[in-house]
């Protein structure tokens, strides 16, 4: 009895050193799990929710997001995520305390706003160094970038992972250019908006408004703010034709039925014409640039025979489609569905992956580039500097800022 209750004992204290050391271990992996953190790019599931200064509930509110709205989480802690300050995010210090972008004083405030009951964010000390970006209020404040060590907080139920830690600033780029294009298409629009109606041309204009609906969703306001610009657009040239052609028909009361007769029968034969003439020009173009092509397909200059393996490949795809086997066919649908714009034409040199062209139409009025271009049919390089009116049909643009095209022909000059 004596010796089986010595066996208990001893199983009893191995137990007991066998729990403790495995429980030493689990506490080692979870501190290992939690030192272990992967940044990421997170995306707001709610409106106004609130960014703080330390992550609990209790601390002060710094700003709102709203749903949508993206950051970069750095940590965590408990309920709550660390973040980068949002790019809008503005400090300001009291210019006594700075000497030549150093600190001089020991818990020197940086407040949200340049005012002492202003928010403070964080705090400096005496011989920080500071990166000024502006003084202002009469020369009492500075407005400086913050320190990269400050971090702000967020209840981790109001974030989304989005993607990787880069993903941000990806977005943030595209965005820029998504604004360049838009602010580019409301100057042109408003250009456009104060001609008469037969002298107005909205293709290239509505093309880059759905553009920006299209690839650039992502961006709701921007999205939002292309949609009411093509409907805008779109309205006032609705109106001005209907205005136009209430003028031309009431110049004459007596003759407008005989008006609108000829003028019906005129514009049929200039259609025909049109259409027949257009027919022969692509048909000899085509058959021409064929037979030479066969010949010698390196007497194209560098820049046109650069673009036929593309051409060719969209033919081709084309062809399986349709059924047709001449190229002079493939490009005198692309004639029928293309449209004209206008400008000045200019090289565009930059050697970057996947170019959509190596030209681009600049606005005549404020020099802002508007599309690419390439051609296998006109050499663009005779045209450079000139502004041109030119007959287009959309390609692929790669995901750059503007849209591209293939010139069919050069309309005026």
């Amino acid at each position: 009895m004596r010796l089986y209750s010595l066996f208990l004992l001893s199983s009893s204290l191995s137990f007991s050193l066998f729990c403790q050391s495995n429980e030493g271990n689990f506490r080692s992996e979870t501190a290992e799990k939690k030192e272990t953190f992967e940044p990421f790019t997170g995306k707001i599931n709610k409106n106004r929710v609130r960014l703080r200064l330390q992550g609990n509930y209790e601390a002060p509110v710094l700003k709102e997001l709203n749903q949508n709205d993206y950051i970069v989480v750095l940590g965590e802690e408990d309920d709550f995520y660390s973040i980068q300050p949002p790019n809008e995010t503005k400090g300001y210090v009291f210019h006594a305390y700075v000497i030549d972008q150093v600190i001089e004083g020991d818990r020197v405030n940086i407040r949200s706003k340049p005012n002492r009951e202003a928010q403070v964010i964080a705090q400096l000390k005496t011989g920080d160094r500071i990166q000024k970006i502006s003084t202002i209020q009469n020369n009492k404040w500075i407005e400086i970038k913050l320190p990269s060590n400050i971090r702000f907080y967020i209840a981790k139920e109001y974030v989304d992972k989005a993607g990787d830690i880069k993903l941000k600033e990806r977005l943030e780029k595209k965005r820029q250019a998504a604004v360049q294009l838009l602010n580019t298409t409301d100057e042109m629009s408003l250009v456009e908006m104060q001609k008469p109606y037969n002298q107005m041309n909205i293709a290239g204009i509505k093309a880059n408004y759905q553009h920006l609906i299209n690839d650039y969703a992502e961006f709701n306001d921007i999205s939002a703010q292309a949609k009411d610009s093509l409907a805008a657009i779109q309205e006032s040239f609705n109106s001005k034709k209907l205005a136009y052609f209430e003028a031309e028909t009431s110049k004459s009361s007596q003759t407008v039925e005989i008006n609108k007769k000829l003028n019906s029968e005129l514009q049929k034969h200039k259609d025909k014409i049109s259409e027949l003439e257009t027919k022969i020009q692509d048909k000899n173009m085509a058959v021409a640039e064929r037979a030479e092509m066969a010949k010698n397909s390196s007497l194209l200059p560098v820049n046109m025979a650069k673009w036929l393996p593309v051409e060719e490949n969209l033919f081709n795809k084309w062809a399986e489609k349709s059924g047709k086997t001449h190229p002079q066919d493939f490009y005198l649908e692309e004639r029928e569905k293309g449209f004209t714009i206008q400008g000045v034409i200019d090289p565009y040199t930059r050697e970057v992956k996947n170019k959509p062209g190596d030209y681009v139409l600049l606005s005549a009025n404020s020099k802002l580039p508007m599309a690419f271009l390439y051609s296998t049919h006109i050499n663009l390089q005779d045209y450079i500097g000139r502004e041109v009116k030119i007959l287009v049909s959309p390609r692929e643009n790669y995901h750059f800022a503007f849209p591209a095209y293939f010139v069919l022909s050069i309309i005026s000059k």
